[in-house]
């Protein structure tokens, strides 16, 4: 009975074991739940290389280890087929390319070399801008990974965080979180403006974090994390309106960190305390929120920074689980391109 058990389970082992361990392609996840229509959809989990490996015998038995995972990521951008991850705890930019299922990396050697990289954001040319905390620096890369600018000399940052860029003006904004305030440079690394102080009064801050630029109209969204808000300042910086409140229920915030906007002006908030983003409409009300702590799809464990891209495609760096979650905003011009696949959720 014993060898029978044995030989069953070489059996299933020798079957798994041929299967790529890639990203879960899986839309039975979708927030809100029925019967009310849904606006979030998963797609799925990214863990770098772990994503385009063939399964060990030990993944079939344990499952995939961390160490095959995306070690503690921060920040995150996508562009295209690509999938930028700033890390934390090896300290590099994993450049994920879903098409081509390879995984390189840029600022682990050489010119340029990171240290503790928080903030990525890519230019239309393909630049790579990073922001090192550690170094104090943000360094921009072209395509194959060789540093071209260095921003930040000395004293000019305390704690460069969040960055994000403004494609059609060609700024970079910089979250400097020690100095509560933001930079503006063009992306030559040319010095603009800045704003911001530290204070608890409209465009001051207290230890901001990230960044978010709405495509509409070029509006940039910054998270006040120590005054527990959400702030929003026109391109030149000046201050339009604010949101937020310290709490432990939802529409409040206790630690937040990522921020992004759909479309639709829609503002996203991660939440390292809650295990979730929350949804926001341009005046501050919550629309809703998405996750729990956990490991599974739509769960986190302390989620950092997120980014929507063109696609409204939502991507949230789940840093203790060693992973990029990916969702989908179900946008009406979504709907109207894949009605299909929405047509699916419908039946449900």
């Amino acid at each position: 009975m014993v060898k029978q058990k044995i030989y069953t389970l070489l059996i299933l082992v020798f079957i798994l074991s041929g299967c790529a361990s890639g990203p879960r392609e899986d839309n039975n996840f979708y927030w809100p739940s029925p019967p009310e229509e849904p606006k979030i959809s998963y797609i799925g989990a990214y863990r770098g290389e772990a994503d385009f490996r063939e399964a060990s015998f030990l993944d079939v038995i344990f499952g995939t280890s961390p160490d095959y995972g995306l070690p503690k990521p921060y920040g995150v951008f996508s562009k295209g087929d690509k999938i930028y991850v700033t890390l934390t705890q090896n300290p590099a930019v994993a450049v994920i390319d879903k098409k081509a299922r390879t995984v390189k990396f840029i600022g682990d050697a050489g010119a340029g070399r990171l240290s503790l990289p928080l903030g990525v954001a890519i230019s239309n040319d393909g630049m790579a801008f990073v922001s090192d905390a550690r170094i104090k620096k943000v360094y921009g890369y072209d395509e194959n990974g060789g540093l071209r600018v260095a921003i930040g000399t000395k004293n000019e940052f305390q704690n460069p965080s969040g960055i994000a860029i403004n494609q059609e003006l060609g700024r970079l904004y910089v979250v400097d979180s020690k100095a509560h305030n933001v930079h503006v440079y063009t992306l030559k690394g040319e010095p603009l403006f800045k704003f911001g102080e530290r204070g608890d009064k409209d465009g001051q801050f207290n230890f901001p974090s990230n960044v978010a630029i709405d495509r509409r109209n070029g509006n940039v969204y910054i998270v006040d994390t120590q005054n527990f808000r959400v702030q929003y300042f026109d391109k030149d910086g000046q201050f339009i309106s604010k949101f937020g409140n310290v709490g432990d229920v939802p529409g409040s915030f206790t630690r937040p960190k990522g921020i992004g906007v759909d479309s639709d002006g829609h503002v996203y908030v991660a939440d390292a305390a809650f295990d979730n983003f929350q949804i926001f409409d341009d005046k501050g009300q919550l629309l809703l929120y998405v996750g729990s702590g956990g490991t599974g799809p739509g769960q986190f464990q302390l989620p950092a920074g997120l980014y929507i891209d063109e696609q409204d495609r939502i991507f949230v760096a789940d840093s203790v689980n060693f992973r990029v979650q990916a969702f989908q905003y179900l946008s009406d011009t979504w709907k109207k391109d894949n009605p299909e696949q929405y047509k699916k959720f419908l039946l449900k």
